[in-house]
């Protein structure tokens, strides 16, 4: 099931922790702008979800190091699903 997130929610993924920069959600995709603290530490995710067990997962991301090159990926993702 797809996730709603807000911007600050923070989440663990294994024994990374996930802060959402920004996120957008259509009727049946989402897009997230991550922020992590490691390598390549912006991601935009996919169409994220929340299983029962409280983990999260997302379909694909894409991995960056620098908030620009992850903002504009970000926005085009949004322009996709419009």
């Amino acid at each position: 099931m797809l996730v709603k997130l807000n911007i600050g929610d923070k989440f663990i993924n294994g024994k990374v922790e996930y802060t959402v920069i920004n996120y957008y959600k259509t009727l049946f995709s989402n897009v997230a702008l991550l922020k992590r603290k490691t390598y390549c530490p912006y991601v935009v995710a996919v169409d994220v979800k929340q299983y029962p067990d409280g983990k999260y997962a997302w379909a694909f991301g894409q991995y960056f190091n620098y908030l620009e090159n992850a903002q504009k990926t970000y926005e085009e993702y949004i322009i996709k699903f419009n």
